[in-house]
């Protein structure tokens, strides 16, 4: 194992025996759980994604004081935004402290290839979890096939950029969010849907969830862009969400199709 860099990357040697390399990959969980946002449930949930690179992805879960319960992140999906934010285009593993729930089976179903779901030393496929997934056939994408990094020198430009890479099949929907924190730093998140609707992630959650991997979960959203277009838009509920999460922020949506 090796963490290399300023901004900490981890990396496991893939060519051992898989057992050590997926149990030197759940050892991360409680490094993982101590990103997690509890205000309501107290429950701390931590996961550990193995990418085909070898690299490592930490998550955890994130709840929101003051918003209704679907706005959650599990822990699953949170290490699936991060490995997607950096770019990696396949998981082959992921470990968990607790059993994935149902929701959270039907999310990981968009990878749309083999994964080893590792959890109490035991390793099995995702399809043991969830035998007779619902799916909706939308041609060869997944859920990392545009795990493209946004680029931008501004927050439109950053908004725009990660609208593109949306992961939206089955509604066409392109949604991206770029925030500036008061200490200046930036993050983007966009839209990952799932073909069973109520498992999505808005682009909302999964900026808000990589402002919290990054130890940032308390620094202080001070302007937010959105860009989007399509018919399952985040801006009609934009400005309510943040008035809880982030009450001060300066916030504007700016059509997809205008964004520079």
């Amino acid at each position: 194992m090796q963490r290399n860099g300023g901004e900490t990357t981890i990396q496991l040697d893939m060519s051992r025996d898989k057992a050590r390399v997926y149990a030197e990959l759940a050892a991360f969980l409680d490094e993982a759980a101590r990103a997690a946002r509890t205000p309501l449930s107290g429950f701390r949930v931590g996961a550990a994604a193995l990418g085909n690179s070898g690299r490592v992805y930490l998550g955890a879960n994130q709840e929101f004081a003051g918003l209704p319960l679907n706005f959650t992140v599990h822990a699953e999906q949170a290490a699936v935004v991060s490995a997607r934010a950096r770019g990696e285009t396949r998981l082959t593993a992921l470990a968990v402290s607790a059993a994935p729930c149902g929701y959270c089976r039907q999310f990981l179903t968009e990878l749309k290839a083999p994964l080893d779901i590792v959890r109490n030393g035991e390793a099995r496929p995702l399809g043991a979890y969830l035998p007779h997934a619902f799916a909706l056939e939308r041609g060869g994408e997944n859920l990392l096939s545009r795990a493209a990094v946004p680029n931008a020198d501004d927050l439109d430009g950053l908004a725009c950029a990660a609208a593109e890479n949306s992961y939206a099949p089955y509604t066409g929907t392109r949604s991206g969010l770029a925030l500036r924190t008061s200490s200046g730093r930036t993050y983007a998140g966009w839209l990952l849907e799932s073909g069973a609707y109520n498992p999505s992630l808005t682009a909302l959650q999964t900026v808000l969830t990589l402002r919290a991997l990054d130890g940032a979960a308390d620094d202080a959203v001070a302007e937010a862009v959105l860009a989007e277009a399509g018919p399952a838009p985040l801006a009609p509920l934009l400005p309510a969400l943040l008035a809880v999460v982030a009450p001060r922020a300066a916030v504007r949506t700016i059509p997809l199709n205008d964004a520079p």
